[in-house]
């Protein structure tokens, strides 16, 4: 083999070329080294054996770069090569992949997983139910064949998809859920949706209303009135309802008239302007079509209400369990009898009218917040309604909490409270006396000896956090205090110490910020 070339063989295993070690070429002589390191003028004889050797030292730079040029050439071949193979081998690890080999139950299992259950935003590019079934033949025929990832519809104005046929999507996925019930939360806004696009959406959905069990559904009169013709919902048990501007109460007894599983009913009376700060335009009459008598969970939300009609809605929904009121506001001051709840045992009430808790009995009641809108006074009604409920309350919360002696007034009324969340505002801040009041409360009598978890959130105004140590020691030491959380005040971190010293558990100890 001379120096200048390369002896190659085909190697047997991947039939590329197996080169033989490269010969070196021998370095050029140096025809006067001595005058290498100097300036001196060298002898002609050794200025003409310089050039030639350069000359032949620049042949072997070419010779040397063409060499490189063919090994780069042989290595970009076997770069290509080795990518090849590491597709092949990649594709083949697939096709012995162990989830090939599972029975379909197992495989169901995962898929029942990987769908999301919480909130989310529907859209057939990119929800997991409807990537499954573009993976291969095995996987579309289970996800077709598992009903229960096909019932939950969920449409919004953010999460409404541009580029998609919604009916023709909505009808392909209400035909792949078959006959399971269906979980629909659908809120397109009138303002800034077409009607077309709307009813594009409502008519498949409408079509499958015999298997709707728990919806959500924001609609304004005239779609209401669409479907007005021998309507019946069979399964529907949980109902979210809100409608634009209603004026007509025979559309609400033509639509749900026949709702014979109903038992949780979240009613929504929308205003004409939802960014305005009118009060609301609904009635609280139009929902008494309702099957009230069995329903077990009651949530009304910006409605005006007669006395009459709140007292008629309280008399028929005798049987409710849960019971929440939000931005509920009377057309007039005239106070109704209150009704009795025989069965009531969780009441929420959040910027309402203060004679609103005048209207109910809770003999038998264990939870109850109350919202404040702020500067609110404290009512009598309210105070009435706690002394009414007896010793049953187990759980208080208060949001916006009133000033330090009427709110220490209805602790006085609820002596056998385990749970006691205390949030202040700006307006109304946990002060000092407050810290002393649940340490002594009223007549020197501890107030609410019973209380395992206790809340103190808002404005803490404290010079320093001495009486709030000494309230929770002698809580944690004489009573069954066990968990605490507190956010709002100052220098936390100076008694956090003492506190786990106690052995107390802080659930969440947080500083102003």
């Amino acid at each position: 083999m001379s120096p200048s070339s390369f002896e190659s063989v085909a190697c047997p295993r991947c039939g590329f070329p197996e080169l033989a070690p490269l010969v070196i070429l021998p370095e050029p002589a140096a025809p006067a080294p001595d005058f290498i390191c100097t300036n001196d003028l060298p002898p002609d004889s050794a200025i003409v054996g310089t050039r030639r050797e350069i000359a032949v030292a620049e042949t072997g730079i070419a010779h040397v770069e063409e060499k490189m040029a063919d090994l780069e050439r042989v290595i970009d071949q076997l770069r290509l090569r080795r990518q090849g193979l590491r597709v092949f081998i990649a594709d083949h690890r697939r096709v012995i992949a162990p989830i090939r080999r599972l029975p379909m139950e197992l495989l169901s299992e995962i898929f029942s997983h990987c769908v999301e259950r919480d909130a989310y935003k529907w859209d057939p590019t990119t929800n997991v139910e409807w990537i499954l079934v573009q993976v291969s033949r095995a996987w579309r025929a289970v996800s077709i064949s598992m009903l229960q990832i096909w019932n939950r519809i969920s449409i919004s104005d953010a999460s409404a998809p541009k580029n998609v046929d919604l009916k023709a999507a909505l009808s392909l996925q209400l035909e792949r859920s078959a006959h399971c019930p269906l979980t629909v939360d659908l809120h397109l806004d009138f303002r800034f949706c077409s009607s077309e696009r709307r009813m594009s959406v409502l008519e498949p959905l409408f079509s499958a209303r015999d298997r709707w069990q728990c919806v959500n559904i924001h609609l304004t009169e005239a779609e209401f009135s669409h479907f007005r013709s021998d309507t019946s919902f069979p399964k529907l048990t949980k109902l979210g309802l809100g409608i634009n501007s209603p004026k007509d109460k025979c559309v609400f007894d033509s639509i749900f008239q026949a709702t014979p599983a109903l038992q949780e009913l979240h009613y929504t009376g929308r205003i004409d302007d939802w960014h305005s700060r009118a009060r609301p335009v609904t009635l609280l009459s139009q929902i008494q079509c309702f099957p009230l008598s069995q329903l077990r969970r009651l949530d009304l939300w910006k409605v005006k209400y007669d006395p009459s009609d709140l007292s008629s809605v309280l008399r028929l929904a005798c049987n409710i369990l849960e019971l929440q009121l939000r931005e509920c506001f009377g057309l007039s001051a005239v106070q109704a009898n209150p009704k009795t709840l025989p069965n009531l045992v969780s009441l929420s009430v959040a910027k309402c009218d203060d004679t609103l808790p005048g209207y109910i009995i809770a003999p038998v009641l264990r939870r109850l917040t109350i919202s404040f809108v702020p500067n609110t006074r404290l009512s009598n009604d309210l105070v009435s309604f706690m002394t009414r409920t007896g010793p049953s309350l187990t759980d208080l919360t208060f949001h916006h909490a009133p000033a330090r002696e009427a709110l220490l007034k209805l602790l006085a009324l609820a002596p056998h409270l385990t749970s006691l969340s205390i949030m202040g505002g700006r307006t109304t801040p946990i002060g000092l006396d407050f810290i002393k009041g649940l340490t002594c409360g009223l007549g020197e009598r501890n107030l609410v000896p019973h209380v395992v978890s206790l809340e103190l959130t808002g404005v803490f105004e404290i010079s320093n956090n001495n009486f709030l140590l000494a309230m929770l020691t002698s809580r944690y030491i004489s009573g069954p205090l066990k968990s605490v959380r507190i956010g709002g005040a100052k220098r936390l971190a100076d008694i956090q110490e003492q506190l786990l010293v106690l052995g107390l558990n802080l659930v969440n100890l947080r500083t102003k910020s």
